[in-house]
């Protein structure tokens, strides 16, 4: 299952969710730690409608419509459904909008997190799925503003705000271009690291595996390879640039759980360290199941097991400090 958690959302408000995916969305609205991923997928669906890439036609959403509201009283879950409640009217705005505005290509802004404390490691991050296949992980407030869709351009440009950790897919002909103030980083396929908060007055680029360009205007500040980190800050002409340890550099993002089409034999070796814990596998045949999810700081590892469990289909028990996970296997995934 190749989908992060905010692209099956997607699938299900556009109504083309398996009866299996509806049964994953619905566990996950047994509780409110999905809400920003389903905003997100309302959000970037309303955008769809507004530049006319959204086809869906109203019968569609009449089902849509009565299938939320179905499914927002039930009685199984425990908590009122709010956030997803309110979808129905997103789509009613999101309809009107597709028929009256004309087609406009606008960027979509991410995860703009604003915390009461920053500095706390709890909440705030995110990780998004770029239309390239770049992963992209975001530190606490932090924000990211993209194009819905790269095709047809000649380079990949973003814009980012915060911290944020880049694993960039490689096409050689399409450059991946970040912008922070006045400082481009220019990649091919890499993975690094940018820190450029307002308030911190400067610009840093880590970069644990690969090769980028770093540029002020048309000035090239240092071309970084793996354990490379430069750091310039406004207002001055020179910038530092030094050998460093990439794991200390991006400590910050080992706290969120990125399964980007990963086995569940390498899921549980990321929660075995996550958690400190013993993973033990009673099958071997669930041990290939593939998936794509991704579970932040705020889950913990009830949830995480949770919905592994909707999406492999293996069911995980938990003894002292061991995990144990067993199942049939993944054949029809």
């Amino acid at each position: 299952m190749e989908q992060s958690i905010k692209q099956l959302f997607l699938k299900y408000i556009r109504n083309l969710t398996s009866q299996q995916e509806n049964d994953q969305v619905l566990l996950m609205m047994k509780n409110d730690n999905y809400q920003e991923e389903w905003a997100e997928a309302l959000t970037e669906f309303q955008y769809e409608f507004e530049a006319g890439k959204e086809e869906t036609e109203l019968a569609d959403q009449q089902a849509l419509f009565q299938k939320i509201k179905k499914h927002a009283t039930l009685k199984t879950v425990k908590k009122p459904l709010h956030w997803i409640g309110y979808a129905a009217s997103v789509l009613l705005i999101s309809a009107i909008a597709y028929f009256l505005l004309k087609p406009v290509n606008k960027p979509i802004i991410v995860a703009k997190n604003k915390t009461d404390k920053p500095a706390e490691k709890t909440g705030g991050h995110k990780w998004i799925k770029l239309p390239d296949g770049t992963s992209v992980q975001l530190n606490n407030d932090s924000r990211l503003v993209y194009d819905q869709d790269f095709k047809g351009k000649q380079k990949r440009e973003v814009t980012l705000y915060g911290e944020a950790f880049f694993d960039v897919a490689h096409d050689a002909a399409h450059p991946f271009i970040i912008h922070t103030g006045k400082i481009t980083t220019t990649v091919l396929g890499t993975a690094f690291n940018i820190s450029a908060y307002d308030h911190q007055k400067a610009v840093t680029v880590t970069v644990t595996r690969g090769r980028v360009l770093v540029q002020r205007a048309d000035k090239t500040l240092a071309v970084l390879t793996s354990n490379q980190q430069l750091s310039w800050k406004i207002g001055q002409e020179y910038q530092s640039k030094q050998t460093v340890n990439t794991e200390t550099a991006t400590a910050w993002k080992s706290q969120d759980l990125i399964m980007d089409d990963i086995t569940l034999l390498q899921a549980s070796e990321l929660i075995a360290k996550r958690y400190g814990i013993e993973v033990l596998f009673k099958s071997d045949k669930v041990k290939k199941c593939r998936f794509t999810a991704a579970f932040l700081n705020r889950n913990d590892i009830s949830q995480v097991t949770e919905v592994l469990s909707a999406i492999t289909g293996a069911s995980f028990e938990r003894k002292g400090n061991q995990l144990l996970i067993d199942g049939e296997g993944c054949e029809n995934l």
